[in-house]
């Protein structure tokens, strides 16, 4: 089931019209969308902003091989490997203020691209009736809302 809403969001992605929220989302924001049914940790069929936190929380704890808080490149290469969408956002994209760590504040707070183009009304939830709309303007604006959010994503 969860693939078939995946195909139906890459579908939707490849003909998106100009008025779309997909239609202007660069290559990491596709891939923020195409990613995030992974993020289901209930498997309830809904994506919450909690469930990418704890998502997000949970792999940088595992790829904390020194256990500091923070990721080094390396550290975040080895979390790459487990999640390729990290491997395509990079390193650069995650560290905020370009210290070379990656705190869990930035990985975790930096505002998730999948919830900007796909939560049509804004609660925190990625429900599928979202993402089979996922090609249509959101809220009849013409496009996206992009920026931050509740919680930060």
């Amino acid at each position: 089931m969860r693939g078939g809403l995946l195909l139906a969001v890459l579908a939707l992605a490849g003909c998106a019209s100009n008025k779309g929220p997909l239609a202007a989302a660069s290559p990491i924001e596709r891939q923020f969308v195409v990613a995030e049914a992974t993020w289901d940790l209930n498997h309830d069929g809904n994506v919450t902003c909690d469930e990418w936190r704890r998502y997000a929380a949970d792999l940088l704890k595992g790829a904390d091989a020194n256990r500091d808080g923070v990721l080094s490149r390396e550290e975040f290469a080895a979390m790459a490997r487990q999640d390729r969408l990290f491997e395509t956002a990079g390193f650069g994209y995650f560290d905020a203020d370009g210290d070379g760590r990656i705190t869990a504040a930035e990985l975790i707070d930096k505002p998730n691209p999948a919830f900007a183009l796909l939560d049509r009304n804004n609660d925190c939830v990625i429900s599928p009736d979202e993402r089979m709309h996922a090609g249509e303007s959101k809220g009849g604006s013409g496009g996206a809302q992009r920026g931050r959010r509740r919680g930060g994503i």
